[in-house]
């Protein structure tokens, strides 16, 4: 691959709350995997070898000795300041990025192919490729049951050439304050723009080496999303003037067009977009993708869907990062038997595990060295590992934090337990947020 890649797994992934107490987002384990497994396994799927990971100090030694796993990749560890926007970031290891550069959102799991993108990068001398996902398809309705409501997310304004490829609009819904403008030099270009809401951003995106340049210019371009790609596809796109970093083009790359070291006109290829001549013309374009797999543990409901999701996913050789071992990998045929009769064959269970009589689980993923105890009720939930579950204990709909433990007798709904923490025997919790509090 011709290209180099950047994980940006620095995140502090506030939207996660109380799940990355005091746990790098890049390390939240999704179905018995860190979150960074699935973008670097992507990657080594994807024939890339040279690999520049970004993260924050407090993640970078338990990175470095996850990174042992891949020996395949190239991979250059970089420490960034956790509270830099992702564009910040880009500027921090410019001079770590030689050539044309992917990057990829350190909680995005997805099996797309990404020398599909790089194609589409290279066949229309792109300078931003960015991938964008087709709504998820609504599951199906059950009879008698309300229908599904559609996932709620950062949507954006996206504006596509009739053969939906060429990126001609680009605006999150966020900055758009009472309507949609699509300013005139757009629609005077390209008067058929198919514009929607329904696409989402996946945050994978090649750019050209050139917009580093650009970026050490234009300093108010903070972030990735919702600045730099609006600036390119909005902006340089259409600009009349060059924009810092753009580069001229070489005579060479004139051809018999080139007539006494003039010019040559602006090629069709260029769109008929207002770039100034002599100058390689700013193109901007997508890739969707409309089967597999594509998400991002950008909120604590996705986050809970990909638990379920990802184990699920895919058969085979057909999505790249590892196949999750079944249920109860380290116990005997005759003991795994006999767990089957207590926890559901939709569950997800991880190893050195324990289950006590009378106890039940259902449609929920189970870290690693769980105990349960007797007469425990558990059902769709997520058990991040080391957490021990007292006797009697009932647990719906929660997503627990590592090396958590839940008292006897106490019954849980709907809650979210940060990392560490300890449910009283006795207790009720319904619809809260449950943290260690942090002493001064």
């Amino acid at each position: 691959m011709e290209f180099q890649a950047v994980i940006l797994a620095g995140g502090t992934g506030t939207h996660l709350y109380p799940m990355t107490e005091g746990v790098t987002k890049c390390l939240l384990p999704v179905a018995g995997h860190h979150l960074i497994h699935y973008q670097l396994k992507l990657l080594e799927a994807n024939g890339f070898k040279d690999v520049i990971v970004c993260t924050c100090a407090n993640a970078r030694d338990e990175i470095a000795t996850y990174l042992q796993q891949f020996p395949a990749l190239q991979v250059d560890l970089q420490v960034v300041d956790e509270e830099i926007e992702t564009a910040d970031v880009l500027r921090a290891i410019r001079s770590r990025i030689t050539k044309d550069f992917v990057v990829v959102s350190g909680d995005l799991i997805t099996d797309v192919k990404i020398y599909h993108l790089a194609d589409v990068h290279r066949i229309n001398d792109a300078t931003c490729t960015v991938l964008l996902r087709a709504p998820k398809k609504p599951a199906p309705r059950q009879q008698g049951g309300k229908p599904a409501k559609e996932p709620v997310g950062p949507a954006d304004f996206v504006g596509l050439d009739e053969k939906g490829s060429r990126l001609l609009y680009f605006k999150p819904v966020a900055d758009i304050d009472d309507k949609l403008s699509i300013p005139k030099r757009q629609l005077t270009m390209y008067p058929s723009i198919n514009v929607t809401k329904k696409m989402l951003d996946a945050h994978l995106y090649i750019f050209s080496r050139w917009v580093l340049d650009l970026l050490e210019v234009e300093k108010d371009i903070t972030s990735i999303k919702t600045e730099l790609v609006p600036y390119l596809v909005n902006e340089a796109q259409f600009g009349k003037k060059p924009v810092p970093g753009q580069p001229k083009i070489k005579s060479a790359d004139m051809g018999d067009d080139c007539i006494m070291g003039m010019p040559a006109p602006r090629e069709a290829a260029n769109g008929g977009l207002g770039q100034q001549e002599g100058y390689v013309p700013v193109k901007c374009h997508v890739l969707l993708l409309e089967d597999g797999y594509c998400a991002r543990a950008d909120t604590l409901r996705a986050f809970r869907e990909m638990n379920f999701e990802v184990p699920r996913h895919g058969h085979g050789d057909s999505v790249p990062w590892d196949r999750h071992a079944k249920s109860f990998a380290d116990k005997t045929d005759e003991e795994r038997k006999a767990l089957s009769k207590q926890v559901g064959s939709d569950c997800v269970v991880g190893e050195s595990f324990a289950i006590g009589e009378k106890s039940s689980i259902k449609k929920s993923v189970i870290g690693k060295h769980v105990t349960v105890g007797t007469n425990v009720k558990i059902d769709n939930c997520i058990l991040l590992g080391h957490t021990s579950i007292e006797d009697n204990v009932t647990m719906s709909g929660c997503i627990v934090g590592a090396n958590c433990h839940v008292g006897r007798e106490s019954n849980v709904v709907n809650c979210n337990l940060s990392a560490r923490y300890s449910v009283e025997a006795e207790s009720e919790h319904k619809n809260e947020t449950l943290c260690l509090e942090i002493e001064e």
